[in-house]
């Protein structure tokens, strides 16, 4: 072998960035500050919900009242309307009136109950002294008595209490203890509130209270939607990656926790695609390695091969011939073993060529058990061959069919032959018609002085994959059934 030889045909690796996608640079993942966060949005909300009672509802019955006089606004009131629409104000004034009247004599609270009368023209009044003596009605008015009674008052008050005019009775000096009488305020109550109904005042309070409980649905909903739709977005890049099964890079959003999120997906990618672009480097080098091994094996094999022919016909003892029988069977056993590796090799890198055709499977067989027959006689293994007279039509390749036909039966001779038995049955397995070989060998469990590296089982399985068969094995050490049969969908 050539020095450099197999350096020569390697693979040269790319000196790949870990924190790259397509030539572009990750940006490292940042510190989430907290108003970038979704937290801080979150909070946001519920500050909004919490102040929602105690400042939301004043606001909505301000913007309610605001609204409704710019849309609305007063109407002229006509100045009688407005000195009457008061029953506090009237009882506030005629109270101050009788308070301001302590020190004033009859005359003059004579004439400023005229004063109140031309001020307010639609009420009645009227003065009753301190012995119960009516002394000025203003107007002169029907049903007074000229002295009050106390059961005239009494009854005076309680008519008016429940129904009549609206009335007004003050103590001069606002106190009975003045010893001065009462004054009397009479209105008929048509004429009070006779301005214009405000309630409208309030007919946009439910409309601005439903805008801003909009408002705040709208902003819960946008704040679970953006989180679900971008949770949304990772997930379908997660489920349906490529044809190569490596998810496509995504385009990171906010630079919050799902950002985070985002970008941690991302390097993960980038470290997937780095992990798979440095095991084909390994396979392809690996594969370069197996192919110039087996290539350069074969001279020296061949070599060797032609001096031990050479050494059979040179006088040898005893002991010098059985040396020469080991050492071609040993050089036998290495030249299947870089065989297998070529077949590995070609099968793995999908350069061994099938050209699978419907043909009789067990016409196959027992060609083969025909070519097998000789060397199981000389190891003492006896064939049990059960067939039937029924073909087993399955699309294969004979050479490649025959090869795990050869397999496996080299492995009954080298682990199998002190059972002294092969069988070769066709039966049906899960359904499907089937071929199955079996030996009485101690099982695939026990130790063997023969075991290799398993190629030849790698290479059946590789084969018969590649023509849609199946291997399924059961071993305990009473022997070992193998059952080749259809992939499930493949054959009828």
């Amino acid at each position: 072998m050539k020095r450099g030889g197999i350096r020569g045909k390697g693979i040269k690796r790319n000196n790949i960035q870990r924190n790259s996608i397509h030539g572009k640079d990750l940006k490292p993942v940042r510190v989430i500050r907290f108003r970038q966060s979704l937290l801080s949005r979150y909070v946001l909300i519920l500050l909004v919900a919490v102040a929602f009672v105690p400042i939301f509802l004043p606001a909505s019955f301000l913007g309610s009242w605001l609204v409704s006089r710019m849309i609305f606004p007063e109407p002229a009131i006509s100045p009688e309307a407005k000195l009457y629409r008061s029953s506090q104000t009237l009882t506030e004034m005629w109270h101050k009136e009788a308070l301001q009247l302590k020190s004033a004599t009859e005359e003059q609270i004579n004439q400023r109950l005229q004063v109140l009368k031309q001020k307010y023209p639609a009420a009645s009044m009227f003065r009753v002294d301190h012995e119960g003596r009516t002394t000025l009605q203003l107007p002169e008015q029907s049903g007074l008595p000229d002295v009050w009674s106390t059961e005239q008052l009494v009854d005076y008050m309680k008519e008016r209490q429940s129904g009549g005019p609206f009335t007004i009775v003050a103590f001069i000096g606002d106190n009975a203890d003045t010893g001065k009488g009462f004054i009397s305020f009479e209105l008929p109550r048509s004429l009070l509130n006779s301005a214009p109904d405000r309630g409208a005042d309030w007919r946009f309070y439910g409309l601005l209270l439903a805008m801003l409980i909009l408002l705040f649905v709208g902003m819960s909903y946008w704040f679970i939607r953006n989180i679900k739709r971008r949770l949304l977005r990772l997930s379908a890049a997660m489920d349906n990656p490529p044809a190569g099964g490596i998810p496509q890079p995504i385009t990171p959003g906010r630079p919050d926790e799902i950002g985070m999120l985002e970008q941690a997906f991302n390097g993960m990618i980038a470290e997937l695609r780095l992990s798979r672009r440095r095991e084909q480097e390994e396979e392809a080098l690996r594969k370069s390695l197996i192919s110039n091994l087996s290539h350069d094996l074969r001279t020296p094999l061949t070599v060797i091969n032609s001096h031990l022919y050479s050494l059979k016909d040179e006088p040898l003892t005893e002991k010098g011939r059985s040396s020469v029988a080991l050492m071609e069977t040993k050089m036998d056993d290495l030249s299947g073993l870089i065989d297998h590796l070529l077949s590995y090799n070609l099968l793995i890198s999908g350069k061994y060529k099938l050209e699978p055709h419907a043909q009789d499977v067990l016409r196959l067989v027992r060609e083969s058990a025909a070519a097998w027959y000789p060397l199981w006689e000389k190891r003492q293994i006896e064939p049990e061959i059960e067939l039937g007279g029924q073909p087993l039509n399955w699309p294969v390749d004979s050479q490649a069919f025959r090869r795990v036909l050869d397999n496996l039966f080299q492995n009954i001779l080298r682990h199998a032959a002190s059972g002294r038995y092969i069988g070769l049955f066709a039966g049906q397995r899960r359904g499907q018609a089937a071929l199955a070989i079996r030996d009485h060998g101690p099982g695939m469990e026990a130790d063997s002085a023969n075991k290799g590296a398993g190629l030849g089982l790698a290479i059946v399985d590789l084969l018969l994959k590649e023509m849609g068969l199946v291997r399924e094995t059961e071993s305990s050490h009473e022997g070992t059934t193998t059952w080749i049969y259809p992939m499930p969908g493949r054959l009828n």
